[in-house]
């Protein structure tokens, strides 16, 4: 029999994982597990997926509950479980909530999924993943942050809306910390049907731009009252699917640095190509010296969360 992916999303039962669920269910990525602290709200979340499969056409048979046992020899794990950020509350705040629990699920993950690839969205994210791959002692290629993609496609949503072209022609990426103040939208190298954007915004346009960009799930915790879900889930259930169908997408992610861009031993997003081994490559480019600036400042602020976290460790 030839066997399919096994995909176990711990967190199931909030809001991200249950849309994490339902974009790898919709794609049919794998064999779904649906793992929360509350058991009979994940198996509530599986029932509510499985009855649309007469509507979306997909089957999907899936498995949930409150053991972590359920997660046994996943191919890959996603892990969603945290208190989300409330309004006006900065990620840096979330470290102390977190932490610990992101411990007692790597444990986990330690035992029942020791060869699985992991991917953190909990937050604050790139604290998060540090605190992941001390405790499971995975390679880094196994341990990455989901961050990066979701700030990506906030930042070509807005260079979208700014210069009226199909999202679809847009191509921009966000580098380093998943923090409102210190990730890094790239606009020396976005462009929009291959024309620099800096040909079709102004600066001031450009500005607006990316201060939306990195307020931009702040924007959304005002407006909803917790934190986005439709969209990072969409962006995880992609790196999902990059993995287990060994695609090579390049994708921002949160991994471990040693020595490229300059930077060793602190997780923070770059560019990345994803496989079946997890974050295979990761790539290097030039940036604009204000970027580069910028980048510097990210990775000092989550060195520092990376420094509280170990009193957790």
């Amino acid at each position: 029999m030839i066997k399919r992916p096994k995909i176990a999303i711990v967190g199931a039962g909030g809001n991200v994982g249950a849309a994490v669920a339902h974009w790898a269910a919709v794609k049919e990525l794998g064999e779904l597990v649906l793992i929360d602290l509350k058991g009979d709200v994940a198996k509530g979340r599986a029932l509510d997926l499985t009855q649309c499969g007469p509507f979306e056409s997909f089957n999907n048979n899936f498995t949930a509950g409150s053991d972590a046992a359920l997660m046994q020899d996943a191919d890959v794990v996603v892990m969603t479980a945290g208190v989300p950020r409330k309004p006006g509350q900065s990620r840096e705040e979330l470290v102390n909530i977190n932490a610990g629990i992101v411990k007692e699920i790597c444990q986990n993950v330690k035992k029942f999924a020791p060869n699985s690839i992991l991917i953190v969205v909990s937050n604050p994210l790139d604290a998060m993943v540090y605190v992941a791959k001390q405790v499971t002692g995975f390679p880094r290629e196994r341990v990455i942050g989901s961050a990066g993609t979701l700030d990506s496609a906030r930042f070509r949503t807005n260079i979208a809306l700014a210069t009226g072209a199909s999202v679809e022609d847009v191509h921009a990426i966000v580098l380093g910390a998943h923090t409102d103040k210190d990730m890094v939208p790239v606009v020396s190298t976005a462009c929009v049907g291959g024309v620099p954007l800096t040909k079709m915004l102004t600066a001031e346009q450009l500005n607006d731009v990316v201060e939306r960009t990195k307020k931009g799930g702040a924007e959304l915790t005002a407006l909803i009252g917790t934190s986005a879900w439709l969209a990072p889930g969409s962006g995880t259930a992609l790196m999902v699917e990059a993995i287990v169908r060994n695609q090579g997408r390049v994708l921002p992610c949160s991994v471990e640095l040693k020595g490229e861009f300059g930077v060793s031993d602190c997780f923070v997003g770059v560019p990345v190509k994803l496989t079946n081994k997890g974050a295979e490559k990761i790539y290097q480019f030039e940036l604009s010296p204000a970027e580069s600036e910028a980048f510097k400042k990210s990775v000092a602020a989550n060195v520092e969360l990376m420094n509280i976290t170990k009193g957790f460790l």
